[in-house]
């Protein structure tokens, strides 16, 4: 599913608070649905009333809908986006903790988006990237994510992340983050020019809430 944009939000130690929290499941295979072989899942929005605690998740439908995360309508809206029968049928539930911990934050520069644009020749939109925390880095240069690996970076006056990798790149990022619909340029020129790598995987080294405008130092 799509999230929201924050101005303000709280990094644990697996990650933004509230993020991927709960998930569309299947109970027959025993399986998460992942976006990438249930593309229609994009078109759903889950964001937090409570952002601070990640408490409190509503989930907007492609119609204008609103559901509870847990409310049982909502399943069947997500069944009936992804031509589920009885056979098959959706369940949301909570992520098992500590789902994500391998790489609980996503950052991405925002010189990255533009290179990655520039070479598909269109304005890519961020939310493809699906990450976590966007950074303005200094010098303008794409794709100092790289130089990040292995250091650790302060975001605002507390939160310290530690960058442990590349992010490989999924399918995902050829659909549109509101319709759904498939567009490979993005995906081909990434996958050409940098063998589908752009951003980074972060592991949390000290939490701590972070908002829009905090400065990023590299710290160690």
């Amino acid at each position: 599913m799509g999230g929201e944009r924050l101005r303000r939000a709280f990094i644990g130690p697996l990650g933004v608070v509230g993020d991927r929290r709960f998930m569309p499941f299947d109970p027959v295979r025993d399986e998460p649905l992942i976006a990438l072989r249930n593309p229609a899942l994009l078109t759903f929005r889950a964001r937090c009333r409570d952002a601070g605690q990640g408490d409190d998740v509503v989930v907007d439908g492609p119609d204008g809908r609103e559901w509870p995360w847990d409310d049982p309508a909502l399943a069947h809206a997500v069944a009936a986006a992804l031509d589920r029968d009885d056979d098959a049928p959706v369940q949301v539930v909570r992520s098992p903790p500590g789902a994500h911990a391998a790489q609980p934050v996503a950052l991405l520069a925002e010189s990255s988006i533009r290179q990655v644009s520039e070479w598909a020749g269109e304005d890519v939109d961020r939310r493809r990237f699906r990450p976590n925390v966007v950074v303005e880095a200094d010098g303008g240069g794409p794709f100092p994510e790289d130089a990040w690996i292995g250091h650790r970076l302060r975001i605002g006056d507390v939160a310290e992340v530690e960058v442990t990798a590349a992010t490989r790149r999924s399918g995902v990022l050829s659909r549109d983050p509101d319709t759904a619909e498939r567009d490979t340029r993005a995906h081909a020129a990434l996958a050409r020019e940098r063998r589908n790598h752009v951003g980074a995987c972060c592991r949390v080294v000290r939490p701590g809430w972070i908002a829009v405008g905090d400065p990023v130092r590299v710290s160690a």
